[in-house]
């Protein structure tokens, strides 16, 4: 079985663990019944999954499983099957009956993903809060939000300002000019959002 093992994913005898795991790989997406329908397809999915488990028991106990595999190994549970078969499926399956267990593996995927981000994110950012212009980026960063919304804030003013300086003529232009003011406190917003995750200032009201 050994022997046999080593032969289903194509490696030589007696190769280390980071060779088997690059051959397994390989072979799964080869032989996934997503992605080959051809016959025997499904077979030698499962053969390179028992090999895979085999080598993997030899290599940890340092001499052959007891109990020799077969090609169907039920030890893992339906989750842990629904995620190797659709790990890297991204596409909803064409029979209905499977998308509910897609499903489940994209929302884990998707979270998962999300987790990878944010802890690069923390660790991004809590990098960057080291540097010595730090300080300096971030008081130049709000000096030009508060530039923005002050200036988006005199567009606003500007119809008050010309009826109360008694240009009444141009009082007109000035509501004319007001959506510039609104569009301009708008950018202001988002420009808030981006300097707080920039800066990780969320980061540092967790830390207090």
């Amino acid at each position: 079985m050994l022997a046999e093992s080593y032969q289903v994913l194509q490696v030589p005898f007696g190769a280390d663990m980071a060779q088997i795991r690059q051959a397994y790989r390989k072979l799964v997406l080869q032989y996934h019944p997503d992605r080959n329908q051809q016959p025997g397809a499904h077979d030698m999915f499962l053969r390179v999954q028992a090999a895979y488990e085999y080598l993997q028991k030899y290599q940890t106990l340092g001499t052959a499983p007891p109990v020799a595999y077969t090609a169907a190994t039920p030890t893992k549970t339906q989750e842990e099957l629904d995620w190797e078969k659709y790990q890297y499926v991204y596409h909803p399956p064409t029979n209905p009956k499977d998308y509910e267990a897609w499903a489940r593996v994209a929302i884990k995927r998707a979270r998962l993903q999300a987790e990878k981000d944010h802890a690069a994110y923390i660790k991004r950012t809590l990098a960057f809060q080291q540097k010595w212009w730090y300080n300096l980026a971030r008081a130049a960063s709000y000096l030009t939000l508060l530039f923005g919304v002050s200036v988006g804030i005199g567009f606003l003013l500007l119809p008050i300002y010309f009826w109360w300086a008694g240009y009444y003529r141009l009082i007109l232009l000035g509501l004319v000019l007001s959506p510039i003011g609104l569009r301009i406190l708008s950018m202001m917003r988002d420009m808030r959002k981006d300097i707080r995750e920039t800066f990780g200032e969320d980061l540092e009201r967790v830390q207090k």
